[in-house]
């Protein structure tokens, strides 16, 4: 879910949509259809029916939690002030609407939900159970577009060259290039590796992808950030997760 708002009165999961040009939801084949500005078309699956799935699993998951009988009412929003929005179905406005228009909406689902259903107290449980239960979303790049680990260009990223020229010397990051100084270069390339690679990564690994020569240095570095890690010496395995949650 893009975002889940909370109220004593009911549930509201928006899906939000960041697209340019002209789109038009095809309630024949459930697909949304853009037309970039340059005239290219493409297909999407249908918003509306995204989010009616996690309004779905979201129902589900509250019923394992004890909270049932909460109305949960969802709404696709085009982010995209520029954006030309097409439909034959005119019924579609009661399911997408315009960033503008969000307060407007939630001010009429407060008319049509005029009862509680939460008190405070079962408001904050509910929104624990909410935290405790979410998971990031890490995005799996290479494994979807099926791109081999080796074709990654590896190092140090300097933002002053806008190149990886950084090198490690004396505790800290030095640009070849440049001569600009970083003392956490580093951990924009651990972010990379994240959301590129994979959650976890060892020592081996983070020397190769940095260009790091030293694993004392590369371990001195893996352990200053505190990473939550398993297993011992040679085989320690380092959490990236860490990264977002800390």
């Amino acid at each position: 879910m893009d975002i889940l708002i909370l109220t004593s009165f009911f549930l509201l999961i928006l899906e939000v949509k960041n697209m340019a040009g002209e789109i038009f939801f095809d309630n024949t084949f459930h697909q949304l259809i853009r037309t970039n500005p340059d005239g290219k078309t493409e297909a999407f699956d249908d918003p509306i029916l995204q989010v009616s799935r996690q309004r779905q699993h979201l129902l589900d998951w509250l019923k394992t939690k004890r909270t049932n009988n909460l109305p949960v009412e969802t709404l696709v929003v085009s982010a995209n002030s520029s954006t030309i929005i097409r439909a034959v179905n005119t019924d579609i406005n009661r399911k997408v609407i315009r960033k503008d228009r969000i307060l407007l909406k939630i001010e009429e689902l407060k008319n049509k939900y005029n009862e509680a259903v939460l008190s405070n107290r079962a408001m904050k449980r509910l929104s624990n159970l909410l935290l405790d239960g979410h998971i990031p979303y890490i995005p799996k790049p290479l494994e979807n577009y099926r791109i081999p680990i080796a074709a990654l260009q590896t190092g140090v990223f300097c933002n002053k060259c806008q190149a990886f020229t950084m090198e490690r010397k004396t505790k800290k990051w030095i640009c070849r290039t440049c001569l600009d100084i970083s003392l956490d270069a580093h951990i924009s390339a651990l972010y990379d590796y994240l959301y590129l690679v994979k959650p976890t990564i060892t020592n081996s690994e983070f020397r190769n992808f940095l260009q790091l020569q030293s694993p004392s240095s590369a371990k001195k570095l893996l352990l200053s950030l505190k990473l939550n890690h398993s297993g011992h010496t040679k085989g320690r395995v380092y959490l990236l997760n860490s990264l977002i949650e800390g």
